[in-house]
C-alpha cells in the first residue's frame, strides 16, 4: 500500500485531494464533499481508505475495539492493514491510491506500526509546528497553549473510546522518525513548498508515487481543481466530511505564516525551544 503519513494538519487531506483528482480526472472540488467510509462512488472509492477506519480492526478482533487497549489494539494492525490491503486493490483500479494516516514512524510497547510487507511507499507532508499548533487547535477545538503542551508529549495519542488510537508523539519524533525511515521508502515535503510550487512539488510526489501517465499538464489540472479557495468555496455549502463539530471550517486559512499574527509570542517561543532541532533540518527559520 501507499500511504500519506503526516502529523494533523500539515497537507495530509490536500495530498489526497489532488491524488484522486489526478486519478480521476473527471472530478469537481464539490465532489470531494460528499465522500465517507461507507460510500461506494468513484471519489469515495480512491479517497475514504485510511488506517484509522475501525472496520478493519473489528472484523480481525473478537472484542470490542471500544474494550481494547493502544497495546492490543497495535497488535491486530497488521491482520486489519492487509485486509485494509486487499480492500483497495479490489475497490479501484485507479492509481494513485493513498491511505491516511497520522501515525508516527515508531512503535507501541515494543510492536512496530509499520511494516514492509504492506507498507510500499509513505509521502510524509511536514508543516511549520508554529503553524501546525494554530491549525490544530482550532481542529480539536483546543486552546493553543494546550496544543503547543501537547506538541511536545512523547506518548501524545489521539482516538480512544469508541475510536482507535493514533500514536502522534512529539511533533519532533514524528518529523525524525519518518525522516530516518530505513525499511520503507518515505518521500518528505513541506507544505510551504507544495504551496508556493504547488504542479513542481506535487509531480515529484506522483513520480515517487509511480503514477501512471504521468505529464506536468495532467498534475495541473489535478492541482486547479483542489485549489483551496475552491475546496473553501464549496466547503462554504457543503461540509466537508472530515470536518469536526469542534470547528468552524475544516479549510481553515492554508496560511504559511498565519502564526505571525494568530500565535502569542511565548507560545512562539515555547515551539521553538521544543522542536528547534527539526525545525533547522527543516529550514523553519525562527521569528
Amino acid at each position: 500500500m501507499q500511504f500519506v503519513a503526516s502529523y494533523p494538519k500539515s497537507g495530509n487531506t490536500w495530498i489526497r485531494l489532488v491524488s484522486a483528482a489526478y486519478a480521476l480526472q473527471d472530478v469537481t472540488a464539490a465532489d470531494f464533499m460528499n465522500f465517507n467510509e461507507d460510500d461506494e462512488s468513484r471519489v469515495s472509492n480512491v479517497i475514504r481508505f485510511g488506517d484509522g477506519t475501525k472496520y478493519y480492526f473489528q472484523a480481525v478482533s473478537p472484542y470490542p475495539i471500544r474494550a481494547l487497549n493502544f497495546s492490543a489494539q497495535a497488535r491486530l494492525r497488521p491482520a486489519a492493514m492487509l485486509l485494509l490491503e486487499r480492500e483497495m486493490s479490489e475497490t479501484t483500479t485507479q492509481r494513485p491510491i493513498l491511505a491516511k494516516s497520522h501515525h508516527l514512524n515508531g512503535d507501541v510497547d515494543g510492536i512496530n506500526l509499520w511494516n514492509p510487507a504492506w507498507t510500499d511507499r509513505v509521502v510524509n507532508p511536514v508543516r511549520d509546528p508554529r503553524e501546525v499548533c494554530c491549525s490544530f487547535a482550532d481542529h480539536m477545538g483546543n486552546s493553543q497553549e494546550k496544543t503547543a503542551e501537547q506538541m511536545n508529549e512523547k506518548k501524545f495519542t489521539i482516538g480512544g473510546g469508541e475510536n482507535l488510537h493514533h500514536l502522534l508523539g512529539t511533533w519532533s519524533q514524528h518529523v525524525r522518525g519518518w525522516l530516518s525511515a530505513e525499511e520503507t521508502p518515505v518521500h518528505t515535503v513541506r507544505y510551504e513548498d507544495m504551496k508556493a510550487n504547488p504542479v513542481g512539488e506535487f509531480y515529484k510526489i506522483f513520480e515517487f508515487l509511480e503514477a501512471p501517465n504521468l505529464t506536468v499538464e495532467r498534475v495541473e489540472k489535478a492541482v486547479e481543481k483542489t485549489r483551496f479557495e475552491r475546496l473553501q468555496k464549496v466547503e462554504s455549502e457543503h461540509e466537508f466530511p472530515e470536518s469536526t463539530e469542534l470547528q468552524d471550517n475544516f479549510f481553515r486559512s492554508g496560511k504559511t505564516d498565519g502564526w505571525k499574527e494568530e500565535l502569542p509570542l511565548r507560545l512562539v517561543r515555547k515551539i521553538e525551544k521544543d522542536h528547534g532541532d527539526m525545525m533547522n533540518a527543516l529550514g523553519y527559520e525562527y521569528l
